[in-house]
């Protein structure tokens, strides 16, 4: 598997405009609910438990989409710990 490279990712510049659309994306990886919840707005203390079952996509590509979140969010001087509540995309047809 490709690993991203999160010294890359910094010198992006991705802004603090992109966290909304990166945590949607996080979220919809982790296949919604409490886990993608806790990985959208808290990806500092993210961590697949073992008893989750099947996932949408594999682990490492969870783990890897939230790290960029948190390098994001450290990088424009968020907290990882404690990121905006996740926006609401409601009807528009992710789900």
């Amino acid at each position: 598997m490709y690993k991203l490279d999160q010294e890359k990712v910094k010198e992006s510049g991705f802004k603090a405009e992109s966290i909304p659309n990166m945590q949607i994306v996080v979220y919809v990886m982790c296949g919604g609910g409490f886990l993608g919840r806790l990985a959208a707005e808290q990806p500092a203390n993210f961590y697949i438990d073992d008893r989750v079952g099947r996932l949408p996509y594999g682990k490492k590509e969870i783990y890897q989409a939230v790290e960029t979140l948190k390098t994001i969010a450290e990088v424009n001087g968020l907290n990882a710990h404690n990121l905006p509540f996740l926006p609401s995309f409601h009807n528009m047809g992710v789900f």
